[in-house]
């Protein structure tokens, strides 16, 4: 079969694989026609490519006008200068036309064409790949159908480390659909072909005001400026306090400081950046008591005054040629910088006209039930503070912030499939317009590969028939072991539903008292999350998990089994053919799979039972049970001894480059409290 991808661009037969590959020599944000045609040559390519693989004697080229080939896939833009993300694919007798919106619309059309024809795109790298088996032509659609994202104002994840930069990783998210992420220099240019704008900033007045930063008259920041900083409520600053208490949003001079700080990097490190996120000190709750602080409302209407006069400040720059393009302006309702409730005042009209936006950042919510289920005492005002800030008219558009694979989350073998398939269709009900999280794992995905893709997919689109999906993933992923893989799945999820219980960032999480405990004879019981009551239920819960996370782990290891005597058969087998050999490779696959889950289960199994172990060793010193402590103390020794001998992935240096593999003892974050206990039995 002749088959010709119709690129409609004079001399595409001869060029578009160099059209595609510059990228490098194009300004995105002006040369229109050359961004157009750059991303449409690459589309191309990916098409070419991808049916290439699975197409049996097919010639596939590549033209500029249709010509006598037996089958045409026309790639068709309507607007150059769009960012939108819609499309559609319109079958014809002869062949499809893929049309785009935008560039990106044109390119998602692409992968979706592609996925109708079979093709997944699990994990990054080809490796990930879910190729189809072998066809003698392409699939189509039964009649036109159009797309457009449930979340149009980005489906994100927050790579903020300088050190997650991956080429294979912005190809995965781009096939699902994902377009929003942080700059940076290597893969910027990648980045843009592939449709995608960028964020940078976070928690960046921690640096900028620093106390002791040397001003140009030589002295500190806080010799200079004591008054920018915020007031405590016992009215005397100190230097102490200085970065614990909110900046003082209220004075002119420091919010034009700010402002300049914000243009310089705009002009240097950022000069990339689509969106600024602007966030407050870290503070939880503390706030300038000053008399202007005050009169400004509670900590959101703070924050909302002070970003509309970074907008002037920003839109001035624009104006007179310092910042060469518009931004988007982000604040962040965050119960760390006091913003989680909506504001008491309107929202400034120059931030709702410039289509600034907040992202809402609900850090210790729970897991265990849907964010809308009214019977969980810490999702209840979480859910209330996103609909006040909803309510608002006129409002600001929302993104919603999760935390899935976050600091004392991290490397954990957690899964939120059902929250998930819940709460991001409750969200867009709501009116939210995108989805973020913190923070993707960049290597060894294993059972969290399912939670990167449906988050991918649900925050595309919100009607997905979930239980379909799922049967599709495991079916892709596990072969003939999809229904054990599945209930390892069920189980895990299970036994980490309260996840946030146990290592949350709160002060009642688990793992939080341990961390302020000195191993020594306690004077009072375990503080728990309001979920387990008292230090008896987390220990039952942890207990539960346990048994829970060791029936998984048999599971897993009943499967690999079984795959590994599979693979040996097959192993022995020659392929006589491209169709044999797929089916001999995807095989091969299921074992690797189950293993890589088995190495995430092992670390998320060794992490609930010394965290319990710990929990019923502070209970047993607790209540004075010398004989009951002294053996416990034993089995956390040994199981701390065992966690000591491997590795958890990757760890990411904060602020600047850098990467560190942890053993996966300190990956738990009990290491320091298990030296005090070790030196306390000394």
């Amino acid at each position: 079969m002749d088959i010709q991808i119709i690129l409609n661009y004079e001399s595409s037969e001869s060029l578009a694989f160099t059209w595609a590959a510059g990228d490098a020599e194009i300004d995105f944000r002006k040369d229109f026609f050359e961004a157009a045609r750059c991303t449409a040559s690459f589309a191309a390519l990916e098409v070419k490519k991808h049916l290439g693989r699975t197409l049996i004697d097919a010639e596939i080229s590549i033209g500029s006008a249709r010509g006598t080939a037996d089958y045409f896939i026309e790639l068709k833009t309507d607007d150059d200068k769009s960012d939108s993300a819609e499309f559609s694919l319109e079958p014809q007798n002869d062949g499809i036309v893929i049309r785009g919106a935008s560039r990106k619309g044109l390119l998602y059309g692409v992968y979706e064409f592609l996925r109708l024809n079979g093709w997944r795109w699990h994990l990054p790298g080809q490796a990930g790949e879910i190729a189809p088996p072998y066809t003698d032509k392409p699939q189509l659609p039964d009649k036109k159908k159009e797309y457009a994202p449930s979340m149009p104002l980005g489906r994100s994840f927050d790579l903020v480390y300088l050190s997650m930069d991956s080429v294979e990783m912005y190809l995965w998210m781009a096939r699902n659909r994902m377009d929003l992420t942080t700059y940076h220099p290597l893969t910027g240019q990648l980045c843009r072909k592939l449709g995608m704008s960028f964020k940078n900033g976070g928690h960046i007045f921690e640096e900028i005001l620093n106390p002791d930063r040397i001003m140009p008259s030589g002295k500190t920041l806080w010799q200079e400026h004591e008054d920018w900083f915020g007031l405590p409520a016992h009215g005397v600053r100190t230097k102490e306090l200085a970065q614990k208490i909110q900046f003082c949003v209220s004075n002119e001079e420091l919010t034009d400081f700010l402002g300049e700080e914000i243009i310089k990097l705009s002009m240097g490190m950022w000069k990339e950046a689509d969106r600024l996120e602007i966030w407050g000190f870290d503070t939880w709750g503390s706030s300038c008591h000053c008399d202007g602080c005050k009169k400004l409302g509670n900590g959101s209407d703070r924050m909302l005054h002070f970003l509309s006069k970074l907008r002037n400040i920003v839109d001035a720059a624009i104006q007179n040629g310092r910042v060469d393009h518009a931004v988007k302006l982000v604040m962040c309702a965050y119960e760390g910088t006091s913003t989680i409730e909506a504001p008491l005042n309107p929202i400034p009209g120059n931030l709702t006209a410039s289509g600034d936006y907040c992202v809402s950042y609900p850090i210790l919510r729970c897991y265990e039930h849907n964010f809308s289920d009214p019977s969980c005492c810490r999702n209840i005002g979480y859910d209330n503070a996103l609909k006040n800030w909803l309510s608002l008219s006129p409002g600001i558009p929302l993104i919603v912030g999760e935390y899935y694979n976050v600091s004392k989350f991290e490397d954990l073998p957690l899964l939120f499939t059902d929250r998930i398939a819940n709460d991001i269709p409750y969200f867009h009900a709501l009116g939210v317009s995108g989805m973020t999280y913190m923070h993707v794992p960049m290597v060894n995905w294993g059972m969290r590969t399912l939670t990167q893709l449906l988050y991918a997919q649900m925050s595309w689109d919100v009607n997905t028939d979930v239980n379909t999906f799922l049967n599709e993933y495991f079916t892709l992923r596990y072969g003939p072991y999809a229904q054990k893989a599945r209930e390892v799945y069920r189980l895990t999820e299970e036994a980490w539903a309260l996840s946030a219980s146990w290592r949350a960032w709160g002060d009642g999480s688990v793992l939080t008292q341990l961390q302020k405990w000195d191993g020594k004879t306690p004077e009072k019981p375990l503080r728990v999350d309001v979920h387990f009551e008292n230090p008896e239920g987390a220990i039952r819960s942890g207990q539960h998990s346990v048994r829970l996370l060791r029936r998984a782990m048999d599971i897993l290891n009943s499967s690999i089994r079984e795959a590994q005597a599979d693979s040996r058969i097959y192993s022995n087998t020659t392929a006589v053919n491209p169709i044999e050999q797929r089916q001999l490779e995807v095989r091969g696959s299921y074992e690797k799979n189950l293993s890589e889950d088995r190495r995430l289960l092992r670390y998320g199994l060794d992490t609930m039972e010394i965290m319990t172990r710990l929990v019923q060793y502070h209970n047993a010193l607790y209540r004075k049970d010398g004989e009951k402590a002294s053996k416990l103390w034993r089995s956390i020794a040994k199981l701390a001894d065992k966690m000591d001998l491997y590795y958890i992935p990757i760890g990411y240096d904060w602020p600047g480059p850098g990467l560190e593999s942890i053993d996966a003892l300190t990956r738990t974050q009990t290491r320091t409290l298990i030296s005090r206990i070790r030196n306390n039995w000394a």
